[in-house]
């Protein structure tokens, strides 16, 4: 485990080191995704986004309220992976090495402050998740069925090859990681003053 600090590993950011969760080496898939995360996100202890990067070669995560557009000199077909009227499928056939994938990560609220505040992602095609499977994020409720952890979507989003499982096997491990240290916490003796 390396260290940030005395509190938290620096590769994934984790009061509990999970590094050994994610593949060596990481996951590769054609499509771009990058993930434009909300700052409040970042030491979110039930948060995937960091765990994604690092488990999927060339995944960008980038902080902030506010973002420019990336440069795209290979004329990536670009699409925002979010839920609304107007989204679309990816026309069928679409090559995965030709997309670029924007994923917001944050509540619900936050996400939708962050497309708020850049109109060049409202200005995206958005591209929906079609009836993915049941949450297996089970740490955070949802709101509704179909909301998932940054991790889970990016997942289910990806076009075949798609390397579902091992991604979703990340998840699974924090979710036991963080059930674990939940029991142990409620086991813990009460100190008295």
């Amino acid at each position: 485990m390396t260290r940030l600090g005395a509190r938290h590993c620096a590769r994934c950011a984790r009061a509990r080191c999970l590094c050994a969760l994610v593949p060596d080496p990481p996951l590769q898939h054609p499509t771009e995704v990058v993930v434009l995360q909300h700052p409040l996100e970042v030491h979110e202890v039930k948060g995937t986004a960091r765990l994604l990067q690092l488990g999927l070669r060339g995944c960008q995560l980038h902080v902030g309220e506010e973002f420019s557009p990336l440069p795209n000199p290979e004329g990536r077909i670009e699409a925002l992976l979010y839920p609304g009227e107007g989204a679309t499928a990816l026309p069928a056939g679409t090559p995965p090495e030709r997309l670029r994938l924007y994923v917001l990560d944050g509540t619900w609220r936050k996400s939708r402050l962050l497309l708020h505040r850049n109109p060049w992602l409202q200005a995206l095609p958005r591209w929906p998740l079609n009836a993915p499977p049941p949450s297996r994020y089970r740490v955070r409720k949802a709101q509704a069925a179909h909301q998932l952890s940054t991790l889970e979507a990016v997942a289910y989003a990806l076009p075949a090859p798609a390397p579902v499982e091992p991604l979703l096997a990340i998840l699974d491990g924090l979710v036991a990681d963080l059930g674990a240290a939940a029991a142990a916490r409620r086991q813990a003796p009460i100190k008295s003053a």
